[in-house]
């Protein structure tokens, strides 16, 4: 867990020392690991920004975001401003019923093409 901050706080240090560059502070991270949700949360907080910060979920541990446990997360993020997503590919894959998935969190079609999208409007990205 600690070394998962250090990776996100690392990524956004160097997004903003990018961001004088490329003038964004908009961020994206990509993750299969719903258990990195806390840490990446962290970071938003930590990290002074103007811009957006999206959290898009994919792979078989999407299941864990119906769970009860998840709830206080999505509190968090909204706290932080963090946007969430989950992939719906995931989702068909997994037989997941949408209606399990909480409303804070929006549906994408693809988590990749979607963050690659993102990487055209100037988006820094990091897949954990």
């Amino acid at each position: 867990m600690k070394n998962s901050i250090a990776i996100i706080i690392l990524f956004l240090s160097l997004g903003v020392t990018a961001q004088q560059k490329f003038e964004t502070t908009n961020f994206v991270i990509l993750t299969s690991n719903i258990d990195q949700i806390e840490p990446i949360l962290m970071a938003a907080q930590n990290e002074s920004r103007e811009g957006e910060f999206q959290i898009v979920f994919y792979g078989s541990k999407v299941k864990q975001l119906s769970n009860d446990s998840f709830k206080e997360n999505l509190k968090l993020a909204e706290e932080f401003n963090v946007k969430l997503f989950v992939c719906q590919m995931s989702i068909e894959r997994l037989k997941i019923d949408l209606a399990t998935i909480p409303e804070e969190i929006t549906l994408v079609e693809n988590a990749f093409l979607y963050a690659l999208q993102l990487q055209k409007k100037g988006y820094k990205t990091l897949n954990l």
